[in-house]
């Protein structure tokens, strides 16, 4: 765990029991973690570390995006923001979320590769109705995803929400504002 920082851990990470790492891309790091307090002891929780700003002088534009679109939204099948955090000593951001077991790229391969036989029918209308369901509330809401990919899509793999599709990284999602209102009732 020393991407987190072993010498100057931060007091906001002692709520948390890490895990591991789970996962890596350009924006950052994924740690899995298990939360410590109650009402929701034993909930394992997705933290992603920001990598600096190319400059280096602080959070990223594409951090600070993501958390301005996510502390907005709330809809079942759009990844839930639990909190933010930081690390004042190295200016690091971290977001704390619902950890997904799954992703759609994962079960796809391993459909393609270890069964050796398609995903069932009911199965792929249950996730595509997920995901309109989910880019529809985007939608209504003036934001583009613009990197909807499968492994962007999470499912989640155990607890009440087995199976529910949860659209993911918004670091290049954008808000497109309401189109104009005419200027007279005759749209002229």
């Amino acid at each position: 765990m020393g991407e987190i920082g072993r010498n100057n851990r931060p007091a906001w990470l002692n709520q948390y029991d890490l895990i591991g790492k789970i996962g890596e891309g350009t924006y950052g790091l994924v740690f899995l973690a298990r939360t410590k307090n109650q009402p929701n002891r034993g909930k394992c929780i997705a933290i992603k570390k920001f990598k600096q700003s190319k400059d280096g002088d602080g959070v990223s534009p594409t951090a600070i995006r993501e958390i301005m679109l996510l502390r907005e939204i709330n809809h079942e099948n759009v990844v839930k923001l639990v909190n933010v955090h930081t690390n004042p000593v190295d200016m690091s951001l971290y977001l704390a979320f619902d950890y997904a077991e799954h992703d759609l790229y994962e079960i796809i391969r391993h459909h393609r590769e270890k069964l050796n036989h398609s995903i069932n029918q009911y199965t792929v209308k249950s996730l595509l109705w997920q995901l309109l369901n989910g880019l529809n509330y985007l939608h209504s809401n003036w934001i583009i995803h613009r990197d909807l990919k499968p492994s962007n899509i999470l499912v989640m793999g155990e607890g009440d929400e087995q199976g529910v599709i949860k659209i993911a990284d918004f670091g290049l999602a954008r808000i497109y504002q309401a189109p104009l209102k005419p200027l007279s009732d005759n749209g002229v």
